[in-house]
């Protein structure tokens, strides 16, 4: 799979993937990289061209400490799509990318042709509940973010860390996955070369991160949403409130379940994934990018681009 990479005068590294019509910017999760990507983007390769940036702090790209708030990460990501001079995209966020996305959607809709949530919680409050339930984890991913002496010692100490599994037990990542698994390698060296301020921004500084994730932000995008949801009795984040709480501010959302896949979502099984990206983006609409909701005389445009209640779509 060839890839161009560039960097931005700000200094986000990006790359470009696979050729057609159709625009995605793929915005991984939190300590995560691009390369999350790379056995799903192979699988989208035909038809689809793929914007990958590491966001700031990630993969190969500057930290900026003290400049993690979601519309910092926005921000950046706009920047990497001016720089690239990319239409129209789709934003297919990840868990903390989604969020970066949704902030992105609302602030450059001149960008954003649609957004895919990926098994991310959108409320504040079941976000804030998540932090709490992980924060060792991610404290201790913290500390794995100072072994700057190889990438192996800090495998080494990520297949050391003892995590909770869904049937509430805990179990070792060496346990759970092994050495050789793809998660586990990706992780490693996503840690490596992470700005574990980032990790301070989640844990310590919550509120000021995700000041712009408020109960109004999927009412205020007018793109079309849909949500990809992993499978709860694997590790998925998403609950049936979850769900429920998008539909209240997206009655016309699409979802699509994954069966057998947890919230690593691509890094587990990429061919469901694409699987299930190119049914919710290219059932959108018979080119891929349906108009934006927008108003027009009292009406809103959904996923078809047929008229449809205002009232119902801004109905909580």
């Amino acid at each position: 799979m060839q890839t161009k990479v560039s960097r931005t005068a700000a200094g986000t590294v990006y790359d470009v993937v696979g050729s057609g019509e159709r625009t995605l910017l793929l915005l991984h999760g939190g300590s995560g990289r691009r390369q999350w990507f790379d056995p799903m983007a192979a699988l989208l390769s035909d038809g689809m061209r793929m914007i990958r940036p590491d966001m700031p702090g990630h993969g190969e790209s500057a930290a900026t400490p003290g400049s993690y708030r979601l519309e910092d990460s926005a921000a950046a990501m706009a920047d990497v799509l001016d720089h690239f001079g990319s239409p129209r995209c789709w934003v297919v966020g990840h868990s903390h990318g989604a969020h970066v996305g949704a902030v992105l959607a609302e602030d450059r809709p001149d960008l954003v042709a649609g957004l895919v949530i990926g098994d991310a919680p959108m409320a504040r409050d079941r976000m804030l509940a998540h932090m709490r339930s992980t924060y060792e984890i991610n404290r201790s991913w913290r500390a794995l973010t100072t072994l700057t002496s190889s990438e192996r010692d800090v495998r080494d100490g990520f297949l050391a860390l003892e995590v909770p599994t869904p049937r509430g037990t805990t179990a070792s990542v060496a346990d759970l996955f092994g050495e050789r698994h793809p998660y586990v390698r990706e992780m490693a060296a996503s840690l490596f070369r992470h700005d574990g301020d980032f990790l301070d921004a989640v844990t310590q500084r919550f509120d000021e991160t995700y000041r712009r994730l408020d109960a109004g932000l999927l009412d205020r995008l007018n793109v079309p949403v849909a949500l990809l949801r992993a499978d709860p009795a694997d590790g998925g984040l998403l609950t049936d409130d979850d769900v429920e709480f998008v539909g209240r501010w997206v009655p016309d959302v699409r979802i699509e379940q994954l069966h057998g896949v947890g919230h690593g979502l691509q890094l587990q099984d990429p061919e469901q994934v694409a699987h299930a990206l190119r049914k919710l983006i290219e059932g959108s609409g018979a080119s891929g990018f349906p108009a934006p909701c927008r108003p027009s005389g009292g009406r809103q445009e959904g996923w078809s681009g047929e008229p449809c209640d205002a009232a119902r779509v801004r109905t909580c």
